[in-house]
């Protein structure tokens, strides 16, 4: 069969005779003895039609057909001036079946409306419209600039192992049990973290891996439980040389795919001034606002909840927008704040030069005054007294949801620097990053934790985290001690970590590196609604695979070969 695909007939004249034409059925329509039948290939649709119908076997829709016949041009008000070849069409001379398909479980088109659980089991179905189709191409082409970017800077690609040893990471493990060594597990890895800075004591001037990572989360928006990250580790490199390579690369990547310019060098923000200015370590710099501190407002107030806050030092912050919020919508945000962990929303509107709200009686005329002058013209004050780091965050709450981007290409990228080494959780010190990153200062590290800052940068596009990095601790006796301030105890760092420190111990240089999200990166580039859109075959929210049902039970013969049994709960 001499095989034409579709996108091939700009090669054939009209009125010309074209040979086995291949292609699905998406549609097919009978008018009157007319049949119609679209067909797509792998690049663009063509309509064939002949008044002839039952001279050839019936089709539905999915079918792969090949047909014959007089490549003709459609009448002026029949052209199609969406679709490539719109202008013409085949009449039909001869039809063959080469596959039949069963009834569609939902159509294949942009824009489907069907639940996911059903798109996600008959996946293979969902990636062959178009908007997915164009959604893994760029995916493609995002892992294809990264090997270009790499290559020109001569940065080795190095692979690392997926069968590892089980380490703390932040998140579980994916358990791999062994046949051949009984009782005893491997892991997934979580990421390459270790392996890639053993290639940095092995004489190795550079790293760089497309790899796929594993963690046994929680359901969380937006994870997967197997993902892609690029990693990139260098030796004698401090931050701002890993930044000003990814800098390259993301522009690179931005160019070759999307021919859009992004402009380098990235702006950066510490910790401490992304959370007092935006509420969060995850700024959206597409949103033209900032929070506002108006504790001098309320010097002398008379409302107790705020009096009592300014008593311990804290502040009143507040989010100033010049739109009039309906009293729906501040009562949707107090409920969403409240789910957060809020005390509650304090908010008021100002609207010809009168404010409302349930806290006006208490204010002073003073108080009335300056807070009109916030917006003169109107609009709406919401605010938060309390710790800063604690109640910005529902100041960033209210910003993200009461703002509208209006433009969906804009791409606003933003280091964040100088996190603190820990975080309080339950009154306890919890660390906020792997156990491999550098302190800033070892010795404030070990005396005073809770001052303690780390070498450590994340990269943020609009609102959201690409992926984090950081200088590597690169001495045995100070991964020691960080370990022990995370709790293990000298047994325990020797069990889980010894090899591994057992390496830094042989001429280990310093060196620095970074991980991104691959998956979250497309997501943003495309403003699809979840990284699943971008990724073949992924996982619901709650890891079950509907395609093939799984994770899935072994049956006792299995079991029994790697010595394993399991009891069955509720």
């Amino acid at each position: 069969m001499n095989n034409i695909n579709i996108f091939d007939l700009k090669d054939i004249k009209i009125e010309s005779q074209v040979d086995d034409i291949v292609g699905w059925v998406t549609t097919t329509r009978n008018h009157g003895g007319l049949l119609f039948i679209e067909l797509r290939n792998y690049e663009y649709v063509i309509q064939a039609v002949t008044d002839k119908p039952d001279d050839f076997p019936q089709v539905k829709t999915q079918y792969l057909v090949s047909l014959s016949g007089l490549l003709t041009k459609r009448t002026k008000e029949n052209i199609n001036k969406v679709q490539k070849y719109g202008d013409r069409e085949i009449i039909i001379s001869n039809l063959d079946i080469i596959s039949t398909s069963k009834t569609l479980p939902f159509q294949i088109e942009d824009n489907l409306d069907v639940d996911e659980q059903i798109k996600l089991q008959y996946r293979y179905l969902d990636l062959s419209r178009n908007e997915m189709h164009k959604n893994i191409k760029m995916r493609s082409s995002v892992f294809l600039g990264i090997r270009n970017t790499m290559s020109k800077m001569k940065i080795d690609e190095i692979d690392t192992p997926t069968l590892i040893r089980s380490t703390p990471e932040g998140a579980r493990d994916f358990i791999v049990p062994s046949r051949k060594h009984s009782s005893k597990f491997y892991a997934l890895p979580q990421s390459p973290q270790m392996y890639k800075q053993l290639f940095m004591l092995s004489f190795f001037k550079s790293y760089y891996q497309i790899a796929r990572c594993y963690r046994d989360e929680d359901s969380r928006k937006d994870r997967q439980p197997e993902f892609t990250q690029f990693d990139l580790e260098l030796p004698f490199a401090e931050p701002t040389h890993i930044q000003n390579i990814i800098e390259k690369l993301i522009k690179n990547i931005f160019t070759e795919c999307m021919d859009i310019d992004i402009a380098i060098p990235f702006e950066k923000i510490t910790y401490e001034n992304s959370i007092l200015k935006y509420g969060t370590d995850k700024p959206d710099l597409r949103i033209n606002s900032e929070i506002v501190d108006i504790t001098n407002i309320f010097a002398d107030t008379n409302i107790e909840i705020i009096k009592k806050e300014l008593s311990n030092n804290h502040t009143v912050n507040s989010f100033i927008t010049k739109k009039v919020v309906s009293r729906k919508d501040i009562d949707q945000l107090d409920k969403d704040l409240k789910e957060l962990g809020s005390k509650g929303l304090g908010w008021f509107v100002i609207k010809s030069n009168e404010i409302s709200g349930p806290l006006t009686k208490l204010l002073t005329e003073e108080e009335k005054v300056e807070i009109i002058k916030l917006v003169p013209n109107g609009g709406t004050v919401f605010f938060q007294a309390g710790d800063p780091i604690s109640v910005n965050q529902y100041l960033d709450y209210i910003m993200r949801e009461l703002t509208i981007i209006e433009d969906k290409n804009e791409y606003k990228f933003v280091w964040i620097d100088q996190f603190p080494y820990f975080e309080v959780e339950n009154d306890e010190l919890i660390p906020s990053h792997h156990p491999f990153t550098s302190p800033e200062n070892f010795d404030v590290f070990l005396e005073d934790p809770n001052k303690a800052k780390a070498l450590h940068y994340d990269l943020v596009l609009n609102g959201i985290e690409l992926g984090s990095g950081s200088k590597r601790i690169h001495d045995p006796i100070q991964q020691t001690k960080v370990l022990k301030k995370w709790g293990l105890t000298q047994e325990e760092i020797n069990e889980r970590f010894g090899w591994f420190i057992e390496a830094l111990s042989y001429g280990s240089p310093p060196h620095a590196g970074i991980a991104l999200g691959i998956d979250r990166l497309l997501s943003t580039m495309l403003n699809t609604e979840s990284i699943r859109d971008v990724i073949p075959f992924p996982k619901t929210q709650t890891g079950y695979d509907p395609l093939s049902n799984s994770p899935s039970t072994l049956d006792k013969n299995a079991l029994n070969e790697y010595g394993l049994n399991y009891k069955e709960e509720n």
